[in-house]
Protein backbone atom coordinates (compact mmCIF):
# COMPACT_ATOMS: atom_id res chain seq x y z
CA UNK A 1 0.00 0.00 0.00
CA UNK A 2 1.23 3.66 -1.12
CA UNK A 3 1.13 5.05 2.32
CA UNK A 4 1.77 8.70 1.08
CA UNK A 5 -1.15 10.20 3.70
CA UNK A 6 1.81 9.36 6.92
CA UNK A 7 4.95 11.32 4.47
CA UNK A 8 2.21 14.23 4.12
CA UNK A 9 1.00 15.21 7.24
CA UNK A 10 3.66 13.97 9.41
CA UNK A 11 6.97 14.12 7.86
CA UNK A 12 6.72 16.75 4.78
CA UNK A 13 4.14 18.92 6.95
CA UNK A 14 5.49 22.43 6.32
CA UNK A 15 3.66 24.12 9.03
CA UNK A 16 4.20 23.66 12.37
CA UNK A 17 1.75 21.97 14.88
CA UNK A 18 -0.23 19.13 15.06
CA UNK A 19 -2.09 18.44 11.22
CA UNK A 20 -5.81 19.43 11.43
CA UNK A 21 -8.60 19.45 9.68
CA UNK A 22 -12.59 18.98 9.79
CA UNK A 23 -14.64 16.20 8.28
CA UNK A 24 -17.98 17.87 8.12
CA UNK A 25 -18.68 21.35 6.98
CA UNK A 26 -22.06 22.72 6.96
CA UNK A 27 -23.56 25.03 4.31
CA UNK A 28 -24.86 27.21 7.12
CA UNK A 29 -21.39 28.25 7.27
CA UNK A 30 -20.19 28.60 3.79
CA UNK A 31 -23.99 30.66 2.75
CA UNK A 32 -22.91 33.48 5.94
CA UNK A 33 -19.78 33.49 4.47
CA UNK A 34 -20.72 33.79 1.14
CA UNK A 35 -19.75 30.93 -0.68
CA UNK A 36 -20.73 29.10 -3.51
CA UNK A 37 -23.03 25.81 -2.25
CA UNK A 38 -20.27 23.74 -3.51
CA UNK A 39 -17.82 21.38 -2.31
CA UNK A 40 -14.88 23.57 -3.90
CA UNK A 41 -15.73 25.89 -1.33
CA UNK A 42 -15.04 23.82 1.29
CA UNK A 43 -11.54 23.78 0.14
CA UNK A 44 -11.36 27.50 0.18
CA UNK A 45 -12.94 27.24 3.69
CA UNK A 46 -9.92 24.96 4.87
CA UNK A 47 -7.00 27.03 2.97
CA UNK A 48 -8.47 30.15 4.58
CA UNK A 49 -8.52 29.07 8.20
CA UNK A 50 -5.26 27.09 7.63
CA UNK A 51 -5.80 23.52 7.77
CA UNK A 52 -3.93 20.71 6.58
CA UNK A 53 -6.51 18.53 5.11
CA UNK A 54 -10.36 18.82 4.10
CA UNK A 55 -12.23 16.34 3.33
CA UNK A 56 -15.54 15.97 0.77
CA UNK A 57 -17.95 13.51 -0.11
CA UNK A 58 -20.19 12.41 -2.92
CA UNK A 59 -23.48 12.08 -0.66
CA UNK A 60 -22.38 15.79 1.18
CA UNK A 61 -25.35 18.12 2.27
CA UNK A 62 -23.69 20.94 0.04
CA UNK A 63 -23.13 19.64 -2.66
CA UNK A 64 -23.93 16.03 -4.35
CA UNK A 65 -21.59 14.89 -6.48
CA UNK A 66 -21.86 11.47 -9.47
CA UNK A 67 -19.15 8.71 -9.09
CA UNK A 68 -19.61 9.34 -13.02
CA UNK A 69 -18.22 13.17 -13.20
CA UNK A 70 -15.25 14.92 -12.70
CA UNK A 71 -16.38 16.71 -10.10
CA UNK A 72 -14.39 14.67 -7.42
CA UNK A 73 -10.75 14.59 -9.30
CA UNK A 74 -11.25 18.64 -10.33
CA UNK A 75 -11.97 19.30 -6.26
CA UNK A 76 -8.56 16.81 -4.82
CA UNK A 77 -6.66 18.63 -7.72
CA UNK A 78 -7.51 22.50 -6.18
CA UNK A 79 -6.87 20.78 -2.85
CA UNK A 80 -3.77 19.26 -3.95
CA UNK A 81 -2.84 22.51 -5.43
CA UNK A 82 -3.29 24.70 -2.26
CA UNK A 83 -1.39 22.17 -0.15
CA UNK A 84 -4.36 20.18 1.27
CA UNK A 85 -4.30 16.76 1.80
CA UNK A 86 -7.75 15.79 0.71
CA UNK A 87 -10.36 13.03 2.05
CA UNK A 88 -13.04 11.73 0.81
CA UNK A 89 -16.06 10.14 3.67
CA UNK A 90 -18.32 7.18 2.46
CA UNK A 91 -21.25 6.00 4.10
CA UNK A 92 -21.01 2.47 4.78
CA UNK A 93 -23.76 -0.12 4.53
CA UNK A 94 -25.33 0.29 8.78
CA UNK A 95 -25.16 4.26 8.07
CA UNK A 96 -27.20 3.86 4.38
CA UNK A 97 -29.51 0.93 6.18
CA UNK A 98 -30.55 3.27 8.73
CA UNK A 99 -31.27 6.18 6.59
CA UNK A 100 -33.91 4.33 4.69
CA UNK A 101 -35.45 2.75 7.40
CA UNK A 102 -35.03 4.66 10.71
CA UNK A 103 -32.67 3.35 13.58
CA UNK A 104 -35.03 1.28 15.37
CA UNK A 105 -36.48 -0.59 12.05
CA UNK A 106 -32.95 -1.33 11.20
CA UNK A 107 -32.51 -3.09 14.75
CA UNK A 108 -35.38 -5.25 14.09
CA UNK A 109 -33.99 -6.21 10.78
CA UNK A 110 -31.11 -8.14 12.82
CA UNK A 111 -33.83 -10.59 13.40
CA UNK A 112 -34.28 -11.18 10.04
CA UNK A 113 -31.08 -12.01 8.82
CA UNK A 114 -32.08 -12.59 5.08
CA UNK A 115 -33.30 -9.17 4.36
CA UNK A 116 -30.59 -7.47 6.75
CA UNK A 117 -28.18 -9.11 4.59
CA UNK A 118 -29.85 -7.74 1.45
CA UNK A 119 -29.88 -4.62 2.61
CA UNK A 120 -25.90 -4.45 3.37
CA UNK A 121 -25.39 -5.85 0.19
CA UNK A 122 -27.26 -3.39 -1.39
CA UNK A 123 -25.23 -0.20 0.29
CA UNK A 124 -22.03 -1.80 0.54
CA UNK A 125 -22.07 -2.20 -3.25
CA UNK A 126 -22.89 1.82 -3.29
CA UNK A 127 -19.82 2.42 -0.94
CA UNK A 128 -17.72 0.35 -2.99
CA UNK A 129 -18.33 2.56 -6.34
CA UNK A 130 -17.99 6.09 -4.18
CA UNK A 131 -14.66 4.54 -2.53
CA UNK A 132 -13.33 3.20 -5.81
CA UNK A 133 -14.16 7.06 -7.73
CA UNK A 134 -12.70 8.75 -4.72
CA UNK A 135 -9.39 6.53 -5.18
CA UNK A 136 -9.62 7.20 -9.04
CA UNK A 137 -10.04 11.03 -8.05
CA UNK A 138 -6.24 10.79 -6.38
CA UNK A 139 -7.96 10.68 -2.98
CA UNK A 140 -5.31 11.19 0.00
CA UNK A 141 -7.32 9.21 2.22
CA UNK A 142 -10.95 7.31 2.65
CA UNK A 143 -13.07 7.09 5.44
CA UNK A 144 -15.49 4.29 5.85
CA UNK A 145 -18.49 6.30 8.08
CA UNK A 146 -20.67 3.70 10.07
CA UNK A 147 -22.43 4.93 13.05
CA UNK A 148 -22.63 1.44 14.74
CA UNK A 149 -22.26 2.26 18.48
CA UNK A 150 -23.53 4.41 21.76
CA UNK A 151 -21.44 5.62 23.84
CA UNK A 152 -20.70 2.36 25.95
CA UNK A 153 -20.17 -0.22 23.45
CA UNK A 154 -22.00 -1.36 20.09
CA UNK A 155 -25.70 -1.18 18.89
CA UNK A 156 -25.30 -5.33 18.68
CA UNK A 157 -23.12 -7.92 19.90
CA UNK A 158 -19.40 -8.74 18.44
CA UNK A 159 -20.97 -11.71 16.97
CA UNK A 160 -23.31 -10.02 14.65
CA UNK A 161 -20.63 -7.30 14.38
CA UNK A 162 -18.46 -9.99 13.04
CA UNK A 163 -20.54 -12.29 10.95
CA UNK A 164 -22.99 -9.15 9.62
CA UNK A 165 -20.28 -6.68 9.45
CA UNK A 166 -16.59 -7.48 9.21
CA UNK A 167 -16.96 -9.75 5.76
CA UNK A 168 -18.52 -6.29 4.05
CA UNK A 169 -15.56 -4.11 5.64
CA UNK A 170 -13.01 -6.37 4.55
CA UNK A 171 -14.23 -6.20 1.28
CA UNK A 172 -14.44 -2.85 1.23
CA UNK A 173 -10.98 -2.13 2.12
CA UNK A 174 -9.37 -4.97 -0.69
CA UNK A 175 -11.55 -2.57 -3.38
CA UNK A 176 -9.20 0.40 -2.85
CA UNK A 177 -5.63 -1.20 -1.44
CA UNK A 178 -3.14 1.69 -2.71
CA UNK A 179 -5.41 4.36 -0.76
CA UNK A 180 -5.37 4.93 3.61
CA UNK A 181 -8.72 4.06 4.96
CA UNK A 182 -9.93 4.91 8.04
CA UNK A 183 -13.05 4.25 9.86
CA UNK A 184 -15.39 6.49 11.43
CA UNK A 185 -18.07 6.25 14.30
CA UNK A 186 -19.75 8.08 17.31
CA UNK A 187 -19.99 6.08 20.54
CA UNK A 188 -17.95 3.86 22.12
CA UNK A 189 -15.78 1.49 19.04
CA UNK A 190 -13.07 0.51 21.86
CA UNK A 191 -13.84 -3.59 21.39
CA UNK A 192 -13.41 -3.52 17.73
CA UNK A 193 -10.87 -1.44 17.01
CA UNK A 194 -8.22 -4.63 17.10
CA UNK A 195 -10.67 -6.37 14.53
CA UNK A 196 -10.74 -3.35 12.39
CA UNK A 197 -6.57 -2.27 12.10
CA UNK A 198 -6.49 -6.36 10.77
CA UNK A 199 -8.79 -5.71 8.06
CA UNK A 200 -6.53 -2.50 7.10
CA UNK A 201 -7.98 0.05 8.95
CA UNK A 202 -5.22 3.04 10.07
CA UNK A 203 -6.89 5.98 10.97
CA UNK A 204 -9.64 6.22 13.02
CA UNK A 205 -12.32 9.01 13.63
CA UNK A 206 -13.19 8.51 17.39
CA UNK A 207 -15.53 10.16 19.76
CA UNK A 208 -13.44 11.64 22.71
CA UNK A 209 -16.40 11.83 25.10
CA UNK A 210 -17.05 8.49 24.74
CA UNK A 211 -14.10 6.84 25.03
CA UNK A 212 -10.19 7.17 27.18
CA UNK A 213 -8.57 8.59 23.90
CA UNK A 214 -5.45 9.41 25.65
CA UNK A 215 -5.18 5.67 27.33
CA UNK A 216 -6.18 4.36 23.61
CA UNK A 217 -3.46 6.21 21.49
CA UNK A 218 -0.30 4.77 23.67
CA UNK A 219 -1.94 0.97 23.13
CA UNK A 220 -2.28 1.71 19.34
CA UNK A 221 0.57 0.99 17.09
CA UNK A 222 2.66 3.76 15.72
CA UNK A 223 1.73 3.43 12.02
CA UNK A 224 -2.16 3.96 13.85
CA UNK A 225 -3.48 7.79 13.77
CA UNK A 226 -6.17 8.80 15.52
CA UNK A 227 -8.37 11.62 13.91
CA UNK A 228 -9.63 13.41 17.34
CA UNK A 229 -9.23 15.73 19.78
CA UNK A 230 -11.57 18.63 19.66
CA UNK A 231 -14.30 18.01 22.00
CA UNK A 232 -17.67 19.18 20.71
CA UNK A 233 -18.31 21.53 23.85
CA UNK A 234 -15.64 23.54 22.50
CA UNK A 235 -17.11 24.28 19.64
CA UNK A 236 -20.37 24.20 20.78
CA UNK A 237 -20.23 26.65 23.92
CA UNK A 238 -19.61 30.05 24.08
CA UNK A 239 -15.80 31.06 23.27
CA UNK A 240 -15.54 32.35 26.47
CA UNK A 241 -15.25 28.99 27.69
CA UNK A 242 -12.25 27.93 25.88
CA UNK A 243 -10.32 30.93 27.16
CA UNK A 244 -11.78 29.69 31.07
CA UNK A 245 -10.44 26.30 30.00
CA UNK A 246 -7.45 26.95 28.19
CA UNK A 247 -5.12 24.77 30.56
CA UNK A 248 -7.05 21.49 30.41
CA UNK A 249 -7.41 21.97 26.67
CA UNK A 250 -3.67 22.67 26.26
CA UNK A 251 -2.87 19.69 28.77
CA UNK A 252 -5.49 16.93 26.48
CA UNK A 253 -4.15 17.30 23.19
CA UNK A 254 -0.47 17.59 24.31
CA UNK A 255 -1.42 14.19 26.56
CA UNK A 256 -3.22 13.23 22.89
CA UNK A 257 -0.38 13.87 20.57
CA UNK A 258 2.08 11.59 22.59
CA UNK A 259 0.72 8.20 21.64
CA UNK A 260 -0.02 7.53 18.17
CA UNK A 261 -0.64 9.13 15.18
CA UNK A 262 -2.97 12.43 15.69
CA UNK A 263 -4.83 14.55 13.20
CA UNK A 264 -6.41 17.27 15.34
CA UNK A 265 -10.63 17.01 14.56
CA UNK A 266 -14.12 17.02 16.13
CA UNK A 267 -16.61 14.24 15.52
CA UNK A 268 -19.42 17.01 15.38
CA UNK A 269 -17.89 18.70 12.71
CA UNK A 270 -18.81 22.67 11.79
CA UNK A 271 -22.42 23.19 11.93
CA UNK A 272 -22.70 27.29 12.14
CA UNK A 273 -20.58 30.02 12.16
CA UNK A 274 -19.73 30.16 15.86
CA UNK A 275 -18.37 26.67 15.71
CA UNK A 276 -16.42 27.78 13.29
CA UNK A 277 -14.79 31.04 14.87
CA UNK A 278 -14.00 28.74 17.85
CA UNK A 279 -12.18 26.37 15.65
CA UNK A 280 -9.87 29.20 14.95
CA UNK A 281 -9.21 30.61 18.01
CA UNK A 282 -8.77 26.63 19.25
CA UNK A 283 -6.28 26.32 16.45
CA UNK A 284 -4.82 29.31 17.24
CA UNK A 285 -4.47 28.27 20.67
CA UNK A 286 -2.57 25.36 19.99
CA UNK A 287 -0.34 26.84 17.03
Amino acid sequence: MKDLLRNRLFREKKKPGIPRGELWVSGTILEVLGLEQTQNSIVALSSDINADICFFSYTSQVQQLSVESGEMAFNVSRAHDLGLVCGVTVDGPFERTVKEYGFMETMKLFYNEKLLNKQFEKYTAVAAAELAAAEKAGADLLILCDDIAYTRDLYFSPQKFKSNLVPLYQRLRDLVKETTIGFHSDGNVESIMDDMMDLGYSVFSLEPEAMDLVTLSRTLPENITLMSGIKSEWLMNPSDNIHKNKKEILNYVEDLSKGCGLILSSLCGLSNVSSLNNLKLLYSMLS
